[in-house]
């Protein structure tokens, strides 16, 4: 979890690169620090940035001059110019531009575990794009975690366990009719997720993404996705640890907020733990896997033990890169090995988001 900079030596003749921990850095060569400057590096280097990409996981563009969303939406299309604006997962967001959004409009003191974005999906996206238009003043980092390593690292007998079964996610969505309290596991409802009321619209979409659907009393959807436990890397070929597992098991949130007050030491992030692990054996005492309002288990409908959960978030925990961010940072992701998520924080923070297929 360093944040140390160090020069590499690197086959590239016309790029410089740096690290920070596992993390590639690139930052600008000479004085000229413009947007069109980083355009003009990313057109004229495509296949080494690339490579790096796929290599280290991860590349951060930092140091130059970005002001505005549109700004990251323009140089997101010279990292990759099949951006997409369909997104089907759980974390409410906000347009900033066709292709831009907010990465998630959860409340600051809500964390978001390591994932490869939609990962759920029969097709999810190959790349991740983040930008740093508001830095946050107080914690909220985006960490960022290989997860070929992960699966390397996992304890052979429970990952075995885990690619012979398979995964089960089941979501249960309020719907714009739903008349229900306070929940505080509920993320959004599926009209927003889909962005139609039209429940026969909202139908055709989970058949395209090969989701389950039912829909339930009070205006109510539930979703299933069936998926294995890893990918094999389409281009590398390696084995990677690549399900939401660690999001939606019932036990996830409250292993995760453990570990974020053990790092952040601060009265609130244990406040939150505590409430957690309470809220979280409350939920379990009172509703069934298939009630949850985000649940995991095994394919064939077992619980996932909470200690294999634990082992999971500790691999993931001790690979996990952490870094500050800045103002006008660019990240990109290999969403087909390396994971990102989210720590609390308070005050101000805008991070913005866009992806490709």
């Amino acid at each position: 979890m360093s944040q140390t900079t160090s020069s590499t030596a690197t086959p590239y003749n016309a790029l410089i690169w740096q690290q920070i921990g596992h993390i590639a850095l690139l930052t600008p060569s000479g004085q000229d620090k413009s947007l069109e400057a980083l355009q003009t590096l990313l057109r004229n280097h495509p296949q080494e940035i690339e490579n790096k990409l796929v290599e280290a996981g991860a590349i951060l563009f930092r140091g130059f001059d970005l002001q505005s969303p549109q700004d990251f939406e323009d140089v997101a299309k010279c990292l990759d110019n099949d951006l997409k604006n369909n997104y089907l997962g759980t974390s409410p967001r906000n347009a900033k531009t066709e292709y831009v959004f907010s990465a998630s409009e959860l409340p600051p003191f809500y964390p978001i575990p390591q994932h490869c974005e939609m990962s759920f999906l029969p097709n999810p996206p190959r790349k991740l794009f983040f930008y740093c238009q508001i830095a946050p003043q107080t914690q909220g980092e985006t960490p960022i975690v290989d997860f070929r390593k992960v699966y390397a690292q996992l304890d052979p007998q429970i990952r075995e366990e885990f690619e012979r079964k398979g995964i089960k996610i089941i979501r249960n969505y309020n719907g714009p009719a739903t008349k229900s309290g306070v929940d505080f596991w509920k993320l959004k409802r599926w009209d927003e997720m889909f962005l139609t009321s039209d429940k026969q619209a909202a139908e055709q979409i989970c058949q395209e993404n090969n989701f389950i659907y039912s829909w339930h009393p009070n205006d109510k959807l539930r979703l299933v996705s069936e998926q294995p436990a890893t990918r094999k890397h389409p281009v590398t070929k390696e084995s990677v640890w690549y399900n939401h597992s660690q999001v939606f098991h019932v036990d996830a949130a409250a292993i995760e907020y453990v570990k974020i007050a053990r790092h952040q030491k601060t009265w609130r992030s244990r406040f939150y733990a505590t409430l957690t692990q309470v809220m979280t054996a409350l939920k379990k005492a009172t509703q069934s896997s298939e009630n949850q309002a985000m649940h995991c288990t095994f394919l064939d409908g077992t619980e996932i033990p909470k200690a294999y959960m634990q082992h999971v978030e500790d691999v993931i925990w001790k690979n996990m890169n952490i870094f500050a961010w800045q103002k006008g940072d660019v990240i990109a992701l290999d969403n087909f090995s390396t994971a990102h998520g989210r720590l609390p924080f308070q005050g101000e923070r805008e991070i913005l988001v866009a992806w490709t297929s």
